[in-house]
Parts: structure tokens; sequence; C-alpha cells
């Protein structure tokens, strides 16, 4: 079938069963099955050709049908659904596979001490297998005979992923010196991971578009800053990210501003209905914590996925999709202006990946060993920049130097603790701060050594690092101060060592450095924790402002993704008030509120919806994962939206209520009664 539109209420339908379960699809009924499907408003679903444990759900001549399935399950499924225009992508299994493993156990990943990567053969989980091996061609000829059989409409590839220290079985250490890489060379088996993974992509995406060009084509476990490099092979991106599962609430705000950059492609984020993760078959997530997560995926230009798992017998389970219901018939009421959306933005936080151009530093490109272990040590100041500016309610994008050929598209960019870069964007970025262009960087970001490389942008030197661990910091310009930002206080940033610079002699001291006594060593140490700080500023400053650049010396992003001070927060904010006056959106809605501004075009001009999308965290016992139930509404939600045309009207997307509103200046300003889950405003 043809489906004009990418579908905004999928369905990801895990199926990963044992061929030791007996009795496979003896409850299956088509029309139970799309009967279900259409009262839960679902408008595409991905239907399993083969799972982890290697079993094939359709009659298939390359792989090993399921012993216990009778009947062709995936090809009623396809039939079934597209009789009632529901959409019905395929899914393939790749690097997980037991049954192939058992066949073909040369097919195997190897780590560097010859180990076989993955489960053992008395162990619960999954072999790995190279997609550098003729495994690949059974692959292959799998997808071909399912384009062969069946009315297609897309593949999804799940677990196109490499150990994280590379694979050296004889098929790879061979692709490895043909091409002059070293095997022995961590960087090197990498990156060689990288070009496997994009020979199979590009096998298999040349051969589905040629029989099949409107089809779908996705590879899952491959997200990360590396997507830049292999966007030509998926027909749109896939956020896969369960909150509760491991990913946490933070890691889809975080890719998502990444994802939406390639707005050549459509972006889907995938959620799930399990209170923990995949095949968690005992827990139905809080509705309510279902709208949010929902909420939140639109609210960034997303079609919404929720994950859900088919029992081997065949039947949904009705309270799943009457869960799955409610909250989708919250995203059909508030679609038309979720479509076609483009951010509005004046942030990015620029991402330059240590691993391009530094091999003793850790990569963030560097895949992780499972699905939820994209955010790590390496992406911990991402992580707390991209909180802090959701929290402040500011606009932004995640960017790397590859996915913005034009960074003047920003008022301002923030370049997080970390940021390692060649001569090339060293020139982008100072062209961007000579025409205007606005910088917040901090500790170690373009630092080579005790050279900044952009110490004259900055207006600093760099003399060295600070020996204390930790050091203290005291706001000294009254702009900053604040309920936590105040004067005279010796803040801590609990992590150390600090970079110690000089200002030029037009550059502003906005807060100076302090030290501690002595550092905290089993020969001489203060009370419980680190030693005070002295009561002489140092002769360092903690943050300087050079016109439109502002340079803190310590890793403030790291430190909030850390340890939470709310502080770091706050200075953070009236550093960013000191370069953005004028925010796209100021609002009294508290910081655990996500607020989003996108622009659409409509018949009537250019219309802009605010999404306010309301998390409610729970207190719960440690250790636990972090789980939502009823919000705490939101009443009288003001808000403050900067505006380039005229308006006409202000309505509730969700009710088509209209709020009153008032116009001063470039700015319109209206009130929300009461937001629950999620509120969508329109301004046209």
């Amino acid at each position: 079938m043809h489906f004009p539109e990418f579908p905004m209420r999928q369905v990801h339908l895990d199926f990963h069963t044992s061929p030791d379960v007996p009795d496979v699809g003896v409850d299956w009924d088509a029309d139970h099955f799309v009967a279900t499907l259409q009262e839960a408003r679902v408008n595409s679903i991905t239907l399993f050709a083969t799972c982890h444990h290697g079993m094939c759900y359709y009659p298939s001549k390359v792989g090993t049908v399921h012993p216990a399935l009778k009947f062709d399950l995936l090809g009623e499924q396809i039939e079934a659904c597209h009789r009632v225009g529901i959409r019905a992508p395929i899914y393939i299994t790749v690097a997980w596979n037991v049954d192939a493993a058992m066949r073909h156990p040369e097919w195997r990943q190897l780590d560097i001490t010859g180990k076989e990567v993955g489960a053992g053969p008395l162990e619960a989980g999954w072999p790995w297998l190279c997609v550098g091996t003729e495994y690949a061609d059974e692959l292959i000829a799998q997808t071909e005979e399912l384009m062969a059989n069946y009315d297609c409409d897309g593949f999804f590839y799940d677990i196109l992923m490499y150990h994280a220290d590379g694979c050296v079985n004889p098929p790879a250490l061979k692709s490895m010196r043909k091409l002059g890489l070293d095997p022995h060379n961590p960087l090197d088996r990498r990156n060689h991971n990288h070009i496997l993974a994009r020979r199979f992509m590009d096998r298999t995406s040349s051969l589905i578009r040629e029989k099949l060009p409107d089809a779908g084509i996705y590879y899952n476990s491959r997200w990360g800053l590396h997507f830049t490099d292999e966007q030509q092979y998926y027909s749109q991106i896939e956020i896969e990210s369960l909150p509760t599962g491991g990913w946490g609430y933070a890691f889809y705000p975080m890719w998502s501003r990444y994802g939406r950059t390639f707005d050549n492609l459509p972006m889907l984020g995938m959620t799930g209905r399990f209170h923990r993760s995949w095949a968690d078959w005992g827990g139905l997530k809080h509705p309510d914590a279902l709208r949010f997560e929902c909420g939140g995926i639109l609210a960034t230009g997303g079609a919404v996925s929720i994950g859900d798992q088919l029992h081997p017998r065949g039947r949904l389970n009705k309270a799943v999709y009457e869960v799955i219901g409610e909250a989708f018939r919250d995203v059909e009421k508030v679609e038309p202006y979720c479509r076609n959306v483009t951010p509005e933005v004046q942030i990015a936080v620029l991402v330059l990946d240590p691993g391009a151009d530094k091999a003793n530093h850790q990569s963030i490109n560097a895949q992780p060993s499972s699905a939820a272990g994209m955010v790590s040590a390496a992406t911990d100041n991402l992580e707390g920049a991209c909180k802090m500016l959701l929290e402040l309610h500011h606009q932004f994008d995640v960017i790397t130097d590859k996915t913005c050929p034009d960074f003047s598209k920003y008022e301002l960019l923030v370049l997080p603790d970390r940021a390692y870069a060649n001569e090339t964007v060293v020139s982008r970025l100072k062209e961007y701060a000579k025409n205007g262009g606005k910088l917040f960087v901090s500790h170690e970001a373009l630092l080579d050594g005790d050279t900044h490389l952009l110490a004259e942008e900055l207006g600093i030197s760099v003399v060295g690092r600070a020996e204390s661990v930790p050091d203290y910091f005291v706001i000294d310009d009254p702009a900053l101060y604040g309920v936590l930002t105040r004067p005279e206080f010796p803040y801590s940033l609990y992590v150390g060592a600090t970079v110690k610079t000089k200002p030029n002699a037009n550059t502003q001291v906005l807060a100076s450095g302090y030290k501690t006594y002595f550092n905290r060593t089993g020969e001489h140490f203060c009370s419980h924790g680190f030693t005070p700080p002295t009561s002489d500023a140092s002769e360092y400053p903690a943050l300087t402002r050079n016109g439109n650049a502002l340079y803190f010396y310590g890793a403030l992003f790291s430190s909030y993704q850390k340890h939470g001070n709310l502080t770091f927060r706050h200075l953070f904010g009236k550093c960013l008030d000191l370069l953005l006056p004028n925010k796209i959106l100021t609002t009294c809605a508290p910081a655990t509120a996500e607020v989003t501004v996108n622009r659409q075009t409509s018949e009537t001009g250019i219309r802009q919806i605010v999404h306010i999308v309301n998390y409610s965290p729970q207190r719960r016992a440690t250790p636990h994962v972090e789980v939502l139930e009823e919000p705490v509404p939101l009443h009288n939600v003001e808000i403050s939206l900067k505006r380039s045309e005229p308006v006409n009207k202000v309505f509730v997307a969700q009710t088509g209520e209209g709020l009153a509103y008032t116009v001063s200046g470039e700015r319109v300003e209206f009130t929300i009664p009461k937001v629950y889950a999620h509120a969508v405003i329109v301004v046209e």
C-alpha cells in the first residue's frame, strides 16, 4: 500500500518467542487484531518476520520457521492491516540471532581476547553476530524473499550493533588490514565497526529502493552523533527511548533536538507501554505517564510509537490497548498542529566529538553495549546542558559541525565542558563570533593543552590548571544575583580541576575563583568533606565576559548532571539573560514543565504552536526506576511569546477553546487556565 503521510500513531509489536513455546499463534484472529488496533487509533504497526531467537513467523526458505507455527502469521497480519488501511512495516533482527549463531558459530563477533561476544552457551541472552561475514548474505536473501512474497511498507532492521571495542573475527581482521587499519588500535577497531555496518546498510537500502522506492527503511541501535554519516541509508529517524526501561526521562528531549535537525527525514519517538523495558509482560504504564511521553514526542515534531509485545498465542491484550488508545486519542486531536512543523530556536548546543580528532579521548560516537547505554559518562556534559536549557524554557537544538553547515542560524552557541575541533571548525567559530554570534563556553571546550582555540574571542589567555579540587567561585556581578546565586557566598563545583585563565584588559570578570586551604588527602583533611575556601579571591577568574562571549572555568554542565545543584542552572540562566535578553518564550511554568515552540504554515499564514508538557516527578525509594502517574495540574500558566506576524486568535488545540490575549510590541501574551499532562496552544 502507499501511505502519503508518515503515520503519527504507531505501535512496535515485539514478538521474540522461544522455539520451546508450544502454542504460537493458536489464538490468532485477524478481525480481533485489526479491530483492537482501530479502537486504539493505531495507524501503523511494525510486525515480525524474524526475532532475536532466530525464529521466522512466515514460511521462509531462508531462515528457520518457528516449529510451533502452523500458518503464515506475518502474511495474515499484513493482509489484515492493509484491509483497514493500517501501515505494516516488517521487523528483521540483525546482530542478535540465536538460531543463526547455532547454525554458523563462525558468524559471531569476537572481542579482542578472542571471546565470543554476547551470551554463552549456558547463559540466557543473545549472541552477537557480525554482518562482515556471510551472515549478511542470509539477511539480504531474507529481505528479497519478503519483498517477493508480501506487500511491504517498510523494513525495521534491529540491533545493527557491534561490541564497543570492535570485532576481530577472521573476516573483520582481513577487512581491517585491507583498509590499512590497525587491529591493535581501539579507535581503528571502532571505526571499522561503522564501516562493516555501513557496508550492510548500503547493500540493503540499495536493494529495497531498487524494488520498492517508497518503502520505509530504518536501522535500529545505530542512533548517535555518527548518524550524520549514515542518514542516506534511512527513510526516517526513530529514537528508541523507553523512559522507565533504562533510558530515563532526559534521553528523548536531548536526542530529539539533534534528530529534528535532519529536516529531510521524518522523526519518530518510541516509548513503551511497559513499566520497565521490553518483555515486561506484567508491567503496564499509568495512562497519564504515557500521555506525558506522547506529548513530549509531539512537542519536538515527532510521530509517536508505543512498544508492546504480542503474546505467543497471537492475541492482543485488551487492557494494553485501552491504555494505548487513551494516549492515541489525545494524539489524534492535535495531529494537524504537529505535522510539518519547524522548531523555533535561538540556541544550539554544539557537540564536537572528542573521537573526531583525538584518539586518546573516549568518543561519544562509540556504540554502547546496550540500547539504553547511549547516555553515559561520555555525554554527561551534553545531557547536563540540555537539562538546563529545557528547565530554563529556552528553545534549542543539538548540533554538530557536520549537521549544521551554517552556525549563523542560531543566535547563541553553547560549547559544554568538552569539545575538540579542527582548524576548519575553529575558523567557522571565529567567523561566527566576528559576525555577532554569541558564545557560552565552559571548562575544556576548545582547550588544546594550555592554549584556548578561541582565546581572542573569549578575551582570555590560559595559565594552567587550578590546584584546588574542588575549587570555589564567588559571583561578583549584580546582574547574576538571584535566589541561588547570592553575592559573597563561595559556591563549589564539587569537581576539578578548573582551568586557570588571565582576562584581557577589556574582559569583564563576572565571578572570581577561590582556592581551598589544601586538597583533602590522608595526610591532611578538614571536617567531613572537602576543605573550606580561603578568604581571598584567587588570581584567576571563574566567569568572564568579552562582549558576546562568556567563559566559565569549570565543568558546569557535567557537574549539574552529576550533582543536580540548582545554583549551576540558575547561574547559567542568568548568563543567558545577559546574552539573550529577548527570549522566544517566557513563562511562569515551573522548571519541571517542558515548553516548546514550533512554527507551521497554514492557509492563513504562519502559526506558532506552543506545547506545555507537565512533568510531575514522584518520590520513590532508591534504587527505583523513575515513574510518573497523575500529574499535578498547572493553573494560570502565563506565556509571553515573541511573534513576527499579527495575531488573529489564540486557542487550545485539544478543545478549540479561545484564549484572551494581549499584544505588546512584538510579543503576544496569554494565560492558559489549566494544563494537565499536555496542552497545545495555537497562535495564528
